[in-house]
């Protein structure tokens, strides 16, 4: 299983030309973003309060799903 965060997966969407790209971009310029964190409920909280308009939590959500996928290899 791999250690990274979810930070760390969804840097590899940056320059993407749709959704993933936009929340990537927005969680890579957000300084506050938790870098290390993992856990859905921290960073749902986290989105859902402190997040800009291109974070948006249907986004998310996806992300996180494939997040899941990718760590068990």
């Amino acid at each position: 299983m791999k250690n990274h965060s979810f930070y760390q997966f969804v840097l590899t969407q940056r320059g993407a030309k749709n959704g993933y790209g936009q929340f990537a971009e927005a969680m890579f310029e957000d300084l506050m973003f938790p870098k290390y964190e993992n856990q859905y409920h921290m960073l749902s909280d986290y989105i859902e309060n402190y997040g800009s308009a291109q974070m948006k939590l249907s986004l998310f959500d996806d992300l996180y799903r494939e997040y899941e996928e990718w760590r068990k290899f």
